[in-house]
């Protein structure tokens, strides 16, 4: 049995949830409430001492990380692979989840917190103290300082600007690989196009499209990404409107700062 400890609109999770459909694989799981901090409980970390989702329960095997989750569907449910047998071309693939691991995911939340739900956790946490103690939920003290420094200072924390650098080189890197096919690796769909779709949609979310206006060939592979079964059931299904108007909004007002950024 195939058990998905998620959370709806986690950028993680959407990747695991459009593999799990691409393969038709059943599953169940738990859609955790992150913002009522509900990764920090007692029970669930137990299963991820970090306190991330999304933790996948296969049988009696707890396989943590999403990117070793969407290579373990791959290799232990063969059907409609999305791992070349091409050498190289799964070295590209496996390229562009490292990315993602070792740096640009943190960046996202960066930009994320920063333009858009850091409100959403000031009006739930009016107090100071209150506030302090979500933040001490946070056991990894990297994780924990970067939470504080992005939700107390918003567009003003230098996090943004690096984070804002790195994704208009992804963008610039994305386009490159686009530029004479409709997917990221071989001309054929593979992990690296289900990773990075929740990505460039969440800056399409918080109103950032604008920074890849030069490059249509973005807008077309996510065009054909969302024409897709996997992102029907994996993401859309899942969406959530209220998180959706939140990004929506908090982006607009953030554009014109996001705009000028350099970069």
């Amino acid at each position: 049995m195939l058990y998905l400890y998620h959370n709806d609109m986690s950028v993680c999770a959407q990747k695991v949830r459009m593999v799990l459909a691409h393969k038709e694989l059943d599953w169940e799981g738990s859609n955790l409430n992150l913002r009522a901090a509900e990764q920090f409980s007692p029970d669930f970390l137990r299963i991820s001492p970090k306190g991330l989702v999304p933790v996948l329960v296969h049988d009696d095997e707890v396989i943590l990380e999403s990117n070793a989750i969407v290579q373990y569907l791959d290799e232990v449910f063969p059907d409609s692979p999305l791992l070349s047998l091409d050498a190289v071309e799964r070295a590209q693939t496996r390229g562009w989840l490292i990315r993602l691991d070792a740096g640009l995911h943190e960046q996202l939340a960066v930009i994320s917190f920063c333009v858009a739900f850091r409100h959403q956790l000031l009006q739930r946490h009016t107090t100071s103290e209150s506030l302090q103690g979500f933040f001490s939920q946070i056991s990894d003290p990297s994780r924990r300082a970067v939470m504080e420094d992005i939700v107390t200072n918003g567009l003003e924390s230098p996090r943004l600007r690096l984070a804002a650098l790195a994704y208009k080189k992804l963008i610039s890197d994305m386009a490159a690989a686009l530029a004479d096919s409709e997917w990221l690796v071989g001309g054929k769909i593979s992990l690296a196009d289900f990773a990075m779709l929740p990505y460039i949609e969440r800056l399409e979310q918080l109103q950032l499209s604008g920074w890849w206006e030069a490059y249509p060939q973005l807008n077309q592979w996510l065009a054909q990404l969302r024409a897709s079964q996997a992102y029907t059931v994996g993401v859309r299904d899942w969406s959530n409107p209220s998180y959706i108007q939140l990004m929506n909004e908090s982006g607009s007002v953030a554009w014109p700062h996001m705009k000028a950024l350099p970069g």
